[in-house]
């Protein structure tokens, strides 16, 4: 069995093994090679897809999300769907996006944001298994846990309120905020990551921001010019 990648490794360490996931089949992998990166096709073979840290984040298939890209995406002219794959999401619906024009990507179905650093300030020097594995050793991230409408860090408290994520779950709000829905802990419950994704992919849309700079700053909506 061929030797991790040094970043996956290390997120091993970490967070130990994926749990409550899957297995992709070897059709999956057929289609993802070429298209996603080598050392996370082998991350996912060794160890397979499923959550780390109580839900704080999970790996998933993703086929299963492609739908959630054309949403968020539409006609854009710059972010095709059919050539962005959903690797994996935070508790919250932080999506980790690898996009084979821009490789990482993060979509907040939360705050309806896209942010894109290589868009802005592309790093052709570093390799592809390098920035997905930077991406994926950094899932503990705070960018995971955001802000409720005062402020206040969600996850530790919607945590205790709701319980643990099971695989392909998420906290989504009961109303989404561009329907009036508060970002307040009260309002979260576990549900299907897909359905709940999809439904807020709808409620508005998302805004293309500039993360690359000290002030991130707003650049268009999704799918305009």
């Amino acid at each position: 069995m061929a030797e991790l990648f040094l970043p996956f490794k290390k997120a091993l360490e970490k967070f130990g093994t994926p749990e409550l996931g899957e297995k992709l089949s070897q059709a999956d992998f057929s289609a993802y090679r070429g298209r996603l990166p080598d050392s996370l096709l082998q991350f996912w073979e060794q160890y397979g897809l499923g959550v780390w840290m109580k839900g704080y984040f999970q790996f998933c298939n993703p086929e299963k999300y492609r739908s959630i890209l054309k949403f968020v995406f539409g006609n854009d002219p710059e972010f095709r769907p059919e050539r962005s794959h959903v690797i994996g999401f935070s508790a919250f619906g932080q999506l980790l996006v690898w996009n084979e024009d821009y490789r990482t990507m993060y979509i907040d179905m939360l705050y309806h944001e896209v942010l894109c650093h290589e868009r802005f300030k592309p790093e052709p020097e570093i390799s592809g298994d390098v920035t997905i594995g930077i991406a994926v050793h950094g899932v503990d991230d705070e960018a995971n846990d955001p802000p409720d409408q005062n402020g206040n860090d969600l996850y530790k408290r919607t945590l205790k309120a709701c319980g643990e994520l099971a695989y392909g779950q998420i906290y989504a709000l009961r109303l989404a905020p561009a329907l009036g829905g508060a970002i307040l802990v009260e309002n979260f419950r576990p549900a299907s990551a897909l359905a709940a994704m999809a439904i807020s992919a709808q409620t508005a849309p998302f805004e293309l921001r500039d993360s690359t700079t000290p002030q991130v700053k707003a650049v268009r909506l999704m799918g305009m010019e």
